[in-house]
C-alpha cells in the first residue's frame, strides 16, 4: 500500500513545501546536466586515448623506416664503385633509401596532425569534467537546501527556511554558471 501523503494545512508549510518541489526540479536539472558532461568527459578521454595510440603507432612505423633509412645507408655505401652491377644496386638502394625516407617524412608530418587531434579530446574532457564537478557543488548546495526546509516545515522556524532559500539560491547560481562553461 502506498502511503498518504499529508497535506499542509499552514500556508508557512506549503510555502516551503512548493520551495523543496522547486528545488528537487532543479536538482533534477544540474545533475542531468552534470551527468551528461561526465558521460561527455569520459568519451571524450577514450578519443584522446585512441588518438595517443594511433600517434604512438605512427611513431613506431616512422621509427622502422628511420633504422631502415640507416640500413640502407650503410649498404649503400657497402656497395663497389664500379661495375654495371654495383650501378644497378646502387639505383636500387637509392630508391629505396628515398622511399623510406618520404615515407618516414610523412609519417611525421601524420603524428602532427593526429596530437593536435588528441589535445582537442583532452581539452574537450577537461571542460566536461570542470561542468560536472560544478553540477556536483550545485546538486549538494540545493541538496543540503531540501533537508534545512524540511526542517522548517518540522520545527516551524523561520529562521531554516531562509537559509535553505538562501542555499538554493546559492545552488542555483552554482547550477546556472556550470551551463555557461
Amino acid at each position: 500500500e502506498t502511503p498518504e501523503i499529508p497535506e499542509a494545512q499552514d500556508p508557512f508549510s506549503k510555502q516551503v513545501a512548493i520551495t523543496i518541489a522547486l528545488l528537487a526540479v532543479i536538482i533534477a536539472v544540474v545533475e542531468n546536466k552534470g551527468d551528461n558532461a561526465k558521460t561527455d568527459a569520459i568519451i571524450k578521454t577514450s578519443e584522446a586515448a585512441n588518438r595517443w595510440g594511433y600517434y604512438q603507432s605512427k611513431s613506431i612505423k616512422q621509427n622502422l623506416y628511420e633504422t631502415e633509412l640507416e640500413v640502407l645507408s650503410h649498404l649503400k655505401n657497402a656497395v663497389p664503385l664500379e661495375g654495371v652491377e654495383a650501378s644497378a644496386r646502387r639505383i636500387a638502394l637509392t630508391a629505396s633509401i628515398d622511399k623510406a625516407n618520404a615515407t618516414a617524412k610523412r609519417y611525421d608530418s601524420e603524428k602532427g596532425d593526429i596530437k593536435k587531434e588528441a589535445e582537442q579530446f583532452e581539452a574537450a574532457a577537461e571542460a566536461n569534467g570542470k561542468i560536472n564537478d560544478r553540477c556536483d557543488h550545485a546538486a549538494l548546495a540545493l541538496q543540503i537546501a531540501v533537508v534545512i526546509c524540511s526542517v522548517a516545515i518540522l520545527s516551524r522556524w523561520r529562521l531554516f527556511w531562509y537559509i535553505g532559500l538562501g542555499l538554493g539560491l546559492a545552488g542555483t547560481l552554482i547550477g546556472i554558471s556550470a551551463f555557461r562553461l
